[in-house]
């Protein structure tokens, strides 16, 4: 049952930029029939994902449940479900919903599963800033995100491993940056491995410098690089299973191997980030349950934008000053923006600034109509518009700006389509390096099962 106090944590109100004390509720999801009965997920996060995709918080073995099937999110007011627009829908007491605030002893129905929710009557206190917060080049005016930098800046104060878990686009490297900075390494390099990139024939000399000998520097691994500072292991749940074993030896010896048989000692904190549910992972045997503990000594989720769009005018704000942009958002703009869910989280919302800023010259603000992705058409029928329907009769200048800003992501997106979302074949059909493909897909916020899934071929 959810516990009948609608509110989820109780805040003390200070003024601006002194500190508060919060606290903050673990509410828990249980498979009380179904397939999966008796799993269960305890969590303090705001969100949580329930479906068959791997990368859900309860990830459920059920065939009828769609691969992101509800997401439920804890607010002031309770508990919102909402379905993701699953095949077989949601339902509460035999009706189907879209979205519903849960009252206490509801059980919520996904195909052949049953749910039910409980909220602890034992709370954790918080200690976080009053009013707007940053940590690092993150910003925000919301409770939850005080809440990660309080957890972050203690975390930082401790030289320990951390797992940065969260959606894409979320600021899990800004994170680990300011966590770096905040802490006794400071002074020190700040590494970062993208694991997406990592393949096993260049793993030995890229992270451990195995070719080194005699001296030789040139043969240095990033371990070795980051000697007295930090490692940003990103999108650590991509690591080749092969070459997750010999990541754990060098994290509990401490050292790495050289080619004269002398092993090289290291000091250096280990940070990871993923947007997979590692957990599930681990359960399916594709991460190591040795190595998942070593690297989540201490764990922190970023919440997605959309479960916290008060952050959005100071978000905004912060990222046109580092875009040294003069634009002007107006609140019929913020309104916008906080209508929309961010699926790309704060990566889509800097990229739409980028856009604004770019085209603030013609006082067209039609930018905004890219926002959300175009409506996906039958099979077999034409779109509606084409990008020369789009621009014709725009300002030349403005004409230009808006096929600018958004040909990387339509082009990527239409190549991984017609490419059957094969790699080898894009890197042929573009004329790109591997690298250099996957680097681009990256800062567009395009992800191959995202993009998979909008053609129905996940599910």
């Amino acid at each position: 049952m959810i516990d009948d106090r609608p509110e989820v944590t109780q805040t003390v109100q200070s003024p601006e930029g002194r500190s508060t004390r919060i606290q903050v509720r673990d509410w828990t999801v249980e498979v009380v029939a179904g397939p999966d009965k008796g799993k269960k997920v305890t969590t303090q996060d705001a969100l949580l994902r329930v479906g068959s995709d791997v990368a859900s918080d309860l990830v459920l073995s059920d065939q009828t449940v769609s691969r992101r099937h509800i997401e439920l999110e804890r607010t002031s007011k309770g508990i919102v479900l909402r379905d993701l627009g699953s095949r077989n829908g949601t339902f509460l007491d035999g009706h189907q919903v879209m979205q519903a605030l849960l009252q206490p002893g509801d059980k919520v129905t996904l195909g052949k599963t049953k749910l039910a929710l409980k909220q602890e009557a034992r709370a954790t206190e918080v200690e976080v800033m009053g009013g707007a917060d940053a940590f690092g080049h993150l910003v925000a005016a919301s409770e939850k995100m005080r809440v990660v930098f309080a957890q972050l800046r203690g975390i930082a104060r401790e030289d320990m491993n951390l797992l940065l878990e969260g959606e894409t686009g979320t600021g899990k490297e800004l994170a680990a940056r300011a966590v770096h900075e905040h802490s006794r390494r400071r002074h020190g390099p700040f590494k970062v491995v993208d694991c997406n990139l990592i393949t096993e024939e260049k793993a030995e000399r890229e992270l451990f410098g195995g070719l080194r000998s005699n001296g030789d520097e040139g043969g240095k691994g990033v371990f070795e690089a980051a000697q007295g500072g930090t490692l940003f292991l990103d999108e650590v749940g991509e690591l080749p299973l092969s070459l997750q074993p010999k990541l754990l030896r060098v994290l509990e010896s401490r050292e790495v191997p050289s080619l004269d048989g002398a092993p090289v000692q290291v000091d250096v904190r280990v940070i990871a980030s993923t947007h997979r549910n590692l957990e599930e992972d681990v359960r399916q045997g594709r991460f190591r349950a040795d190595l998942y503990y070593r690297l989540a000594v201490a764990r922190v989720r970023l919440p997605p934008l959309r479960t916290r769009r008060e952050d959005i005018p100071v978000l905004a704000q912060s990222l046109l000053r580092g875009l040294k942009s003069s634009f002007e958002l107006t609140p019929q703009t913020l309104a916008l923006f906080e209508g929309y869910d961010w699926p790309g989280n704060v990566r889509e919302l800097r990229n739409v600034l980028e856009r604004g800023a770019l085209m603030q010259e013609t006082g067209n603000v039609s930018w905004l109509d890219f926002m959300a992705q175009p409506e996906r058409k039958e099979e077999g029928q034409q779109p509606t518009t084409s990008v020369a329907a789009l621009v014709t009769g725009m300002p030349y200048h403005e004409a230009k700006d808006r096929v600018v800003a958004d040909f990387e992501r339509l082009y990527f997106a239409e190549v991984m389509r017609v490419s059957n979302f094969d790699m080898k074949t894009a890197e042929q059909h573009t004329g790109l390096s591997m690298q250099s493909l996957y680097r681009l897909l990256k800062k567009n916020g395009l992800r191959l099962k995202d993009l998979k899934n909008a053609e129905g071929l996940d599910k």
